[in-house]
């Protein structure tokens, strides 16, 4: 395991990292979510680890099952599949921003078969967020559709679109193309100056697209969810999300990696 972090880390949590892996501190930082991430992108691309590893970016407000990394494993070693999402929405599994029914593939979307690994259901997913696994070897030939995407806008990348277009799929069709993706627009005179701004960028990500479509690398997502976003609104339904925190705060007492709360 590889810590990266951005900024000062409280003495204990450090002591805790350092007890389970090798800790990188970001030199000058805190250099903010997108240099941090860029940061992690290149430490693991520019690493000699072989081309067919896989590396698993975790963000730190995620919470896993116990078994999620060896399902991950399963699924890596089972399928030449190049991007693993343990958390990300599915037609069956939507979360309160999304909800149930509401979830649709993208036009022209062409559903790969599910894949069945260590007792877990993978299905071909859309997109996911920065925390996702990756097969380096994959990995290493998008790195450029990762950073065009975080052109747009300085403190924001651009996750769907990302994965949509590693995967050789078109991002935006028809009006999408000035008004974005669902619920992207902004209502008024701003949002009109953003929107025809953006919409150079979004003709370079569809360019990008039809170039990727000859070597596409597929996206597939555990359904149920085996890890997850710990924030209300966007924890996906198919797990009691409360219990599983639960058993991870009572392993972390007993292991000693946690104090027991007292009244």
């Amino acid at each position: 395991m590889h810590w990266l972090n951005d900024g000062p880390i409280p003495e204990d949590r450090m002591r805790l990292m350092e007890k389970f892996g090798d800790v990188l501190t970001i030199a000058g930082g805190p250099v903010g979510m997108r240099r941090s991430y860029v940061t992690a992108l290149r430490y693991a691309i520019e690493s000699q680890w072989p081309d067919d590893d896989v590396v698993y970016f975790c963000e730190d407000d995620y919470l896993h099952l116990p078994d999620s990394l060896r399902s991950l494993q399963a699924v890596a070693e089972q399928s030449g599949v190049s991007y693993f999402a343990l958390y990300g929405l599915t037609p069956e599994f939507a979360n309160e921003k999304e909800a149930p029914g509401a979830f649709a593939y993208p036009k022209h979307w062409k559903v790969l078969p599910p894949i069945e690994a260590g007792g877990v259901q993978w299905v071909h997913g859309v997109s996911t967020a920065s925390t996702f696994g990756a097969r380096l070897g994959a990995l290493r030939q998008d790195y450029g559709i990762f950073r065009q995407a975080m052109f747009p806008f300085r403190h924001r990348f651009l996750d769907h679109e990302t994965c949509v277009v590693y995967q050789g799929r078109y991002p935006y069709h028809d009006k999408e193309y000035v008004l974005g993706p669902r619920g992207d627009f902004v209502p008024g005179l701003r949002g009109v100056v953003r929107a025809a701004v953006l919409v150079p960028f979004r003709l370079a990500l569809t360019v990008r697209a039809g170039m990727q479509s000859r070597h596409p690398h597929p996206l597939y997502t555990a359904a149920p969810n085996i890890a997850c976003h710990a924030e209300v609104g966007v924890m996906n339904p198919g797990r009691d999300w409360d219990a599983v925190a639960e058993d991870a705060r009572r392993w972390a007492i007993e292991q000693g990696l946690m104090a027991q709360a007292t009244a």
